[in-house]
């Protein structure tokens, strides 16, 4: 049996090039990509796109499946690229399950904010619709960036930038596209990609919730020894007089 298992995870490695963890998401976004194209009459895109305004309703699947379903084929073969440089490495520096739990944390981070700015904040993303994993192979791109700011790479397969740069070009980059067309269409990116930079800071909504309790109790503290000090002072009854 543990040799059947890990010929069945050598195959998603291509070859030993990449990680299977990588090699699988590869795999599963093409195949799902590939489903949704060959099977438009069937609706698997329709059903599986983030829209905020469908996941109020209460169909939550919405904020993971979005993710797997490329409507085009340029997307679908430098998303597929991207992930496989990029995801190799943070793979490799992360471990494989950090790096899934990260990949599909994204993916729900980057949907709930999108649905919350939608319902409280921007109608337009309250009735719009996303597929596609480019938010979240850009906060991959961040993260990388970060995690090797001095490496260099090849951006567009031509000009050679280090890490350093690759990280405000995303940012500037997705702004830019933003500005010149549908910035509520970016929302995802945007969240993503914010997302990323706190969490690579080591900001979590667990230590920030840590954070605040740390304070409470320190405010707490500061009144009980302010309490103690305090001293009651009785007033005295006026003296009485013999006559």
């Amino acid at each position: 049996m543990r040799g059947a298992r890990n010929s069945i995870g050598d195959v998603f490695t291509f070859g030993g090039r990449v990680p299977s963890t990588v090699g699988a998401l590869i795999s599963a976004i093409v195949v799902a990509s590939l489903l949704g194209a060959l099977g438009r009459g069937v609706g698997f895109v329709d059903a599986a796109a983030l829209v905020p305004a469908l996941v109020w309703q209460g169909q939550l699947w919405r904020l993971v499946t979005w993710v797997f379903f490329e409507t085009d084929p340029l997307s679908l073969l430098f998303g597929a690229l991207t992930l496989y440089w990029f995801g190799k490495d943070l793979c490799y520096a992360w471990g494989a399950r950090r790096f899934v739990v990260t990949f599909f944390g994204f993916a729900v981070l980057a949907g709930a904010v999108t649905c919350l700015v939608g319902r409280f904040a921007w109608p337009a993303v309250y009735v719009s619709g996303w597929t596609g994993s480019w938010p979240v192979l850009s906060a991959l791109i961040i993260a990388w960036a970060m995690l090797f700011p001095e490496r260099q790479i090849l951006f567009m397969m031509a000009l050679p930038i280090s890490g350093r740069a690759l990280l405000w070009l995303t940012l500037g980059g997705t702004l830019l596209y933003g500005v010149f067309g549908r910035l509520h269409a970016y929302v995802p990116h945007l969240a993503a990609q914010l997302g990323m930079l706190a969490y690579a800071r080591g900001w979590s909504l667990r230590g920030f919730w840590q954070t605040l309790r740390i304070k409470q109790y320190e405010r707490r503290a500061r009144r009980r020894a302010r309490a103690s000090h305090l001293k009651v002072i009785k007033k005295e009854d006026p003296p009485r007089w013999m006559n």
